[in-house]
């Protein structure tokens, strides 16, 4: 372990904690951005049987990345979970939360192994510390504040000149609901359709018109995260089990952006949605 590291103690309860470390971190010294600021400490939580080396191989990731933000990063805080004797075919799941001066950047993967994981883990993150600090650059070199990301609006197309004119078939693969918005911000889309690992049911996470983030179907007795990332509250929208023209007609007359439907004949979940063009997208699982 370097002397820059953290070390990994395991609790009583099977998890793991994280001993400081009280040596700074590296700074960045290229094209003149030297950071002024040491790389804070590496918290650490573990469920399941983490290997001590993975622990460190997560925690050296995610204090090289805490160089990319070019800001103070208050907290750091890594998890790590491995499903021991699982079905699921992508047991091993790692986590990391920054503080960066107050601004939370998180990131999700899941992988077979858990340094696969922490591999995937280590590359979303660094796309959203990248994201992030060109934004902060953005601002300081343009006089007006940065305006709220919009879409165009929705072409004007009478009702019943909409048809499907794009079907897209996903093989899901079972994840978090965490890991599901991760999956929609890191594709800048509105909503995804996927496959809860934790209930095994196919369920949708969105953006809602004040950029809240919720998920549906509601699971009674849920306890959805709320504190790494902007809360994620159960919608009030329900699976709606109807043919497609009858998602065709409510997606028509509601307010929502998307129809989340399922066939009479089938219990696997579908997204009828409004494109841009006035017409209509279709997800579908693959079968």
């Amino acid at each position: 372990m370097s002397r820059a590291d953290s070390v990994a103690l395991t609790r009583h309860d099977g998890r793991a904690h994280t001993r400081p470390s009280l040596l700074p971190g590296p700074t960045h010294e290229g094209g003149g951005l030297t950071k002024p600021h040491a790389v804070c400490e590496v918290e650490l939580l573990s469920r399941g049987p983490v290997e001590f080396g993975d622990r460190d191989y997560a925690i050296g990731k995610v204090r090289a990345l805490c160089e990319l933000g070019h800001e103070p990063v208050l907290s750091a805080m890594v998890k790590l979970r491995l499903r021991d004797g699982t079905t699921d075919s992508l047991p091993a799941i790692a986590e990391a939360t920054l503080d960066l001066n107050g601004v939370a950047v998180r990131a999700h993967a899941s992988a077979d192994t858990m340094p696969e994981a922490i591999d995937q883990l280590d590359q979303r993150l660094s796309r959203r510390l990248r994201r992030h600090r060109k934004r902060l650059e953005d601002r300081r070199h343009e006089s007006e504040p940065e305006p709220a990301p919009t879409h165009p609006g929705y072409a004007d197309l009478p009702a019943d000149d909409r048809t499907v004119v794009r079907h897209k078939s996903l093989a899901m693969r079972p994840m978090s609901v965490e890991e599901a918005a991760d999956e929609m911000d890191l594709l800048d889309h509105g909503f995804y359709l996927y496959l809860d690992a934790d209930h095994d049911i196919d369920r949708v996470v969105y953006r809602n018109s004040d950029s809240g983030l919720r998920v549906v179907p509601r699971v009674d007795g849920e306890a959805l995260p709320g504190r790494t990332r902007p809360p994620i509250h159960p919608a009030p929208l329900v699976l709606n089990h109807l043919p497609l023209n009858e998602a065709e007609v409510l997606l028509d007359e509601g307010d929502e952006p998307f129809v989340f439907f399922a066939e009479p004949d089938t219990s696997r979940g579908q997204v009828l949605y409004r494109r841009f063009d006035g017409h209509y997208g279709l997800i579908t699982p693959a079968v």
